[in-house]
């Protein structure tokens, strides 16, 4: 297997084992997006880079041979990394997916330290205040006031606002974002399909945010605006060159907005209201909050937010608590 050694002494591995390919063709199959395979076969890298070091081969025979002392000896050096706890999380779950594809012995114990892994306590830092989210809403309904040249933002507003106020109602994520197609839309009931895995989630769309998505769909241009009842993305990525939105002509579908667009498009406008740095996260656990404030059951939030465990959850009430308490 091909490998690039790296100034700190580690490998980095460039290819997957055939074992790997194999698991991630079925993922193909099953129709997982790009994106998601992109993602999938990063987080396994990493694993099979540090397996390469930690047993000195990647072999099939190896993994199957794998303990939870071995497992635990992984999740030690992601904390060495001082990885995120949210995707220390995610690496696991991906990691126990493809053990239970190939039936390892270690497949349950990664299972239960992906479930089991501790989040941190939830801090007022890690929501958004309605004084933040109005200066922020405000902004994005606010043009550039530059008269000597175009801004590519002033043809985006519409589309931004719509955006961030679907994260901030629904606590949607940006890749939920990316994955809506227009056939998601009912435009007419002013309705949201999200489709998830083998759920299906109905969301009822405020008439503000109906009305600004209307706006924002009837400002593409003809040939390069989404069809209806289509699998055609509703959010569409921008040239800021050639102030256009830009078409897949090899798709023959205008091309999406990218998870990392979108990302990008809530940091600057941030920036522009002078807020403090906030993300999607901040909006997604608002959304959160607020719908377990207002006694919405644990079994629902849930299956709202696409959450997997009761510990996800259990973060968000204790935060609740201590808010009543003080």
């Amino acid at each position: 297997m091909k490998k690039i050694h790296k100034k700190d002494g580690t490998y980095m591995m460039i290819t997957l084992p055939d074992y790997a390919l194999d698991y991630m063709e079925n993922l193909n199959q099953s129709g997982r997006s790009k994106l998601t395979l992109k993602q999938y076969e990063s987080d396994l890298k990493k694993f099979f880079s540090w397996l390469d070091i930690y047993k000195e081969n990647t072999k099939f025979e190896t993994i199957k041979a794998l303990r939870a002392d071995d497992i635990r000896a992984y999740f030690h050096y992601l904390k060495e990394k001082q990885l995120s706890q949210a995707t220390i999380r995610r690496l696991a779950s991906v990691l126990s997916r493809l053990m239970i594809y190939h039936q390892c012995i270690c497949a349950h114990e990664i299972h239960k330290l992906a479930e089991a892994a501790p989040l941190r306590t939830l801090t007022d830092k890690d929501f958004i205040t309605q004084n933040e989210y109005s200066l922020l809403a405000q902004m994005l309904l606010t043009k550039d006031a530059e008269v000597t040249k175009k801004s590519a933002r002033n043809y985006l507003l519409t589309r931004n606002w719509t955006i961030v106020a679907l994260l901030r109602t629904f606590g949607l994520t940006p890749f939920d974002l990316h994955s809506i197609k227009m056939k998601d839309f009912n435009l007419a009931q002013g309705e949201l399909t999200l489709s998830r895995d083998t759920t299906r989630l109905i969301l009822s769309l405020p008439h503000d945010i109906m009305a600004k998505l209307r706006d924002y769909y009837f400002s593409i241009p003809e040939s390069f605006r989404p069809k209806y009842y289509s699998n055609d993305p509703v959010f569409v990525a921008f040239n800021n060159i050639s102030y256009s939105f830009q078409y897949d002509y090899d798709r023959q579908k205008p091309k999406g907005l990218s998870v990392r667009a979108i990302q990008e498009m809530i940091k600057d406008e941030v920036r522009r209201a002078g807020l403090r740095k906030i993300s999607a996260v901040n909006f997604r656990n608002t959304a959160i909050l607020e719908e377990l404030a207002n006694g919405v059951c644990d079994e629902n939030v849930m299956q709202q937010f696409h959450l997997t465990s009761e510990a996800a959850l259990r973060r968000y009430k204790q935060y609740l608590q201590e808010k009543e308490q003080k």
